[in-house]
């Protein structure tokens, strides 16, 4: 008999149980309307990586189209870059003698998007006095460049400044004019390698 009540007691409380947990039907509320399906995102498209060369002639065209007031070279897979009127110099000046700070801005900003890129800053003089006081004074105007294109965002460790004096001359130091167009900075974009 008292088998017969547990029986039971489990029966009821089974029972008692899953009327407790039977809903009946799932109730839709009104307005409800089945969102579609949602597509399945398109897929990502990556192109591949540019070429060393490929990535240098987009650099250069990019310098070439926006800095219009430079001279601007490639020269296998450097570029360089010469401002022939804004970074010049009087004789024995450390600064340019002309507005050169924009031109600088420009190309700061380009030097900011292309990043997988090396700056070779190079200080010239004229022929005219002793020639060490000439490479000590070209090697000042370049790291002065230099710590300018730092002072807008260019990371140092990319740059190399170099004072080479009157060893590498663009115009004629017979003359005033030729003389002035020694007395310049300029700069070589070389491809890192890293």
């Amino acid at each position: 008999m008292k088998t017969i009540k547990i029986y039971l007691g489990i029966l009821t409380t089974t029972l008692l149980l899953s009327a407790c947990y039977s809903y009946g039907p799932t109730h839709i509320p009104y307005g409800y309307k089945p969102m579609k399906e949602l597509p399945p995102p398109p897929p990502k498209v990556i192109a591949p990586p540019l070429s060393k060369s490929e990535y240098m002639e987009k650099t250069y065209t990019e310098v070439k189209e926006t800095l219009t007031e430079a001279d601007v070279v490639l020269i296998d897979d450097s570029i360089k870059v010469l401002f022939p009127n804004n970074i010049i110099y009087q004789t024995k000046d450390i600064l340019p003698t002309s507005d050169y700070l924009p031109s600088l801005q420009k190309f700061a900003d380009l030097l900011q998007k292309y990043t997988k890129t090396d700056i070779m800053v190079t200080g010239h003089s004229d022929n005219k006095g002793n020639e060490q006081k000439n490479k000590e004074l070209s090697q000042v105007r370049a790291d002065n460049i230099k710590h300018i294109l730092v002072s807008k965002g260019i990371k140092s460790y990319r740059m190399e400044s170099w004072g080479l004096g009157s060893s590498s001359p663009i115009g004629d130091n017979a003359s005033a004019e030729g003389r002035a167009k020694n007395r310049r900075v300029e700069f070589i974009v070389l491809y890192d390698d890293k």
